[in-house]
């Protein structure tokens, strides 16, 4: 597809600076956008994959505001960034459901994740085969040890056309004094391309954070290299990589150079040549920075660098953080990620996204966002030589513990490209929570005076009145019925921003 000739406005982060052209250019199949996907409900992305059409799928979890229950969900956008479908999966007898991971194979969508029926004592692999249309074609629920939940897993399609997956799950031990605490044991679980169980392995370790993120198979087909974390006391908190036969028998392990450890994103980049990502501790030179290294398959150095934005501190993507499409290399992570408060930050952060060569020096470096808390789960090298990047934004000013996706398609150059500045708007107030019960919370963005929250029923008549004192105020609604009701904030008789509030 071609885009015609037009005067566009360039804006990036390059180097920490702030760039702002203005030029002519010809844009012709490399397509280039930046979305928000909002919603009142919390939103997540995992895992992103380009179809042979050069649509997008994604798929996560949203929350149900009325349940407060998480589904599956799927996002299919096109290469313009336009939305072509989003959908929701759980079933009448879940109480939890999410999605991992996606594969895109002979024209179907196979998606894999967790469910749980009562949460969290049964909990089931979830396969899901979905036609282009992402109607279900085949769904199979598989067993995992009793007492166990799945916290995290990614996911291949080998050479034999099995998919294999790892990851980590979650139980509730006691140790010997009794006290309760959570523990995470690796597993591995092989299936075929209808979803039948082929082989697992689930572990049951007394090591704390007993990891595992990723999988890729041997360049000869004969094994599998697993990219875990605390697998073994013996190399202390460093990585390890874990050979595994095609069995899942355990074969060798060896420590991670450099220390480095967690969130691997494994790519051959050539032959014997692994490149890998990860974070590592506060030590210098490479505290809170984003680690990339390349490794031969026996775990020996071959090129390190390191990233980061300053001073701040820098996280590796969670799910897919190294993408490689023919030459384009990718690498990704969140600058200014905020370790104490991960999810619902009041910190201003940026994706940070790195084409690099095969030695590991960048070729550029941007920085995307800034203004809201983001945070980077999963990037994808992209067939037109770009790169597509997917994750939160959460403004803590105008939202209350919900998170909307936020998707950057970047072309070969890093470059997001807009026709039109738009603004941002920030609402006045945040009423939370919504839906409520008894307590009704008004949090404003700033000091207003002669400011008055009114909130009205369906009849159109106030049955609450309040002056904005304070930037945050808690109300009592106890006497108010169940229902739908709308708010409005008015200044010098005056409206100026209204809403709508539910109370069950």
């Amino acid at each position: 597809m071609q885009q015609p000739t037009a005067v566009k406005i360039l804006m990036l982060f390059r180097a920490d600076s702030f760039i702002l052209l203005s030029h002519i250019s010809l844009l012709i199949a490399q397509q280039t956008f930046e979305k928000t996907i909002s919603k009142p409900e919390d939103q997540k992305i995992n895992s992103i994959i380009e179809d042979s059409l050069g649509n997008y799928c994604m798929v996560g979890k949203v929350k149900n505001i009325s349940t407060g229950l998480y589904s599956g969900y799927i996002v299919k956008i096109d290469s313009l960034g336009s939305l072509i479908e989003e959908k929701e999966f759980q079933g009448s007898d879940t109480t939890y459901a999410l999605f991992y991971s996606i594969h895109y194979i002979n024209n179907k969508y196979y998606v894999f994740g967790a469910k749980s029926i009562e949460y969290p004592q049964i909990t089931k692999l979830w396969f899901l085969q979905l036609d282009e249309n992402l109607e279900i074609e085949n769904e199979k629920l598989l067993s995992i040890p009793m007492s166990k939940w799945i916290s995290y897993m990614n996911s291949i399609f080998d050479s034999d056309s099995n998919f294999v997956i790892t990851g980590y799950t979650t139980r509730d031990d006691t140790n010997h004094n009794g006290n309760h605490f959570y523990n995470n044991d690796a597993f591995f679980y092989k299936l075929n391309i209808s979803g039948d169980s082929i082989n697992s392995v689930f572990y049951t370790s007394y090591v704390p954070y007993h990891f595992s993120f990723d999988i890729i198979e041997s360049q000869d087909s004969s094994r599998y290299y697993s990219f875990v974390s605390h697998f073994t006391n013996v190399f202390g908190t460093s990585g390890q990589m874990l050979t595994l036969n095609k069995n899942f028998d355990s074969l060798d392990i060896d420590s991670i150079p450099l220390d480095v450890y967690d969130f691997y994103s494994p790519v051959y980049i050539n032959q014997n040549k692994l490149l890998i990502c990860g974070k590592r501790g506060a030590e210098p030179p490479n505290d809170y920075a984003l680690n990339v290294l390349t490794i031969t398959d026996s775990c020996e150095l071959i090129n390190y660098n390191t990233f980061k934005k300053h001073n701040l501190r820098d996280y590796p993507v969670m799910h897919r953080g190294i993408s490689k499409n023919e030459n384009n290399i990718y690498i990704g992570g969140t600058s200014n990620f905020d370790y104490t408060n991960p999810f619902w930050s009041t910190f201003d952060s940026w994706f940070h996204l790195i084409k690099i060569n095969p030695d590991i020096t960048p070729v550029w470096e941007y920085w995307y966002g800034g203004d809201a808390y983001y945070v980077l789960y999963s990037i994808l090298a992209t067939s037109d030589g770009g790169c597509i990047m997917v994750g939160n934004r959460y403004d803590y000013e105008t939202q209350d513990m919900e998170r909307d996706i936020y998707i950057v398609k970047v072309n070969s150059d890093g470059l997001i490209t807009w026709t039109q500045e738009i603004p941002i708007y920030k609402k006045l107030v945040t009423v939370y929570p919504n839906p409520g019960i008894n307590i009704l919370n008004i949090k404003t963005n700033q000091n207003h005076k002669n400011v008055n929250f009114e909130l009205v029923n369906i009849n159109g008549q106030v049955v609450l009145k309040q002056l904005l004192y304070s930037n945050i105020l808690s109300l009592n609604v106890d006497i108010l019925k169940p229902g739908i009701y709308f708010y409005r904030l008015t200044e010098n008789n005056k409206i100026i921003e209204t809403g709508k509030w539910i109370k069950k």
